[in-house]
C-alpha cells in the first residue's frame, strides 16, 4: 500500500494526518497559525518517524486549499509543493468545504459551507450528501445568501459570519452548525480525488481565495 500525506491548516489552527503501508493513519494538531508556521514540517518529520518510513515512500499528498486563512493555507500549499516537488509524489487539491461537510457528524444531507467571512460577505459552497460541490461556489451577501441556500437542510458556518449573514440564515429556516476541519477526512477526501484521476500539476497548486489577500492588497497600494 502506497503512503498518503494530507495537510489541512485552512484555519487558525491545523492538523495533519497520514496513511502508512499498513493502513494505519498517524495525526498531528496544530492549534494556531503561529504553530502551522513553526511545526508543520516537523509535525510531517515526525509522523514518518514515528511509522518508521522514508519521506521517499510518499505517494499522493492532499492539501485543503481554502477557503480560509491566508497564512494557514499559504504555508500548506508552499509545504505541499515543497514535498511534492522533492520526492515525486502525486499532488491533489481539496476544497475545505468539502472537508467541512465531511467532518460532520449526523445524517447525510445537502450542506451550505459559509467560509472566509469578511466585510458582510462570506464565501459560500453547497455540498451534496454525496460530498459533492454543486452549482458555482462563490461570495454572498445577506441578500443573496437566502436563494444560494434553495434545498440546503444544513448551513456550516465559520465563526466570524457577519450578523446579517447569521441572521439571513436564520430567516429562511436553515439549521446553523459550527464546522469541524478533520485532517482525516481530508486525507480520506484526497485518495477519493486521486482514484478518480483528480490530481494538480505542483506547480499550479494554489491557495482558493475569495478576495485578495489583504497583505497583498496593501503591498500592492504602497
Amino acid at each position: 500500500m502506497s503512503v498518503t500525506l494530507a495537510i489541512e491548516c485552512s484555519q487558525r489552527g491545523g492538523g495533519v494526518a497520514m496513511r502508512d503501508t499498513s493502513g494505519e493513519i498517524h495525526t498531528a494538531s496544530l492549534e494556531s497559525a503561529s504553530g502551522v508556521d513553526d511545526r508543520l514540517m516537523s509535525e510531517i518529520d515526525r509522523l514518518f518517524a514515528d511509522a518508521g518510513l522514508a519521506p521517499d515512500t510518499l505517494s499522493l499528498i492532499g492539501v485543503s486549499i481554502g477557503p480560509g486563512g491566508f497564512t494557514g493555507l499559504r504555508i500548506a500549499v508552499t509545504t505541499a509543493k515543497t514535498l511534492a516537488l522533492s520526492t515525486g509524489c502525486d499532488v491533489v487539491a481539496v476544497q475545505t468545504a468539502l472537508v467541512v461537510a465531511g467532518s460532520r457528524s449526523g445524517p447525510a444531507a445537502r450542506i451550505g459551507v459559509l467560509l472566509a467571512s469578511r466585510r458582510g460577505t462570506a464565501w459560500l459552497s453547497c455540498v451534496d450528501s454525496g460530498l459533492q460541490i454543486t452549482g458555482t461556489p462563490g461570495l454572498v451577501n445577506a441578500v443573496s445568501i437566502g436563494p444560494a441556500l434553495a434545498g440546503c437542510e444544513v448551513c456550516i458556518a465559520d465563526a466570524h459570519l457577519p450578523p446579517e449573514l447569521a441572521g439571513a440564515v436564520r430567516d429562511v429556516g436553515v439549521p446553523m452548525e459550527p464546522p469541524r476541519f478533520d485532517p482525516v477526512i481530508c486525507l480520506n477526501l484526497a485518495e477519493q480525488c486521486h482514484a478518480r484521476g483528480e490530481i494538480v500539476d505542483t506547480h499550479h497548486l494554489e491557495p482558493l481565495y475569495p478576495r485578495i489577500p489583504e497583505a497583498v492588497r496593501l503591498f500592492e497600494a504602497r
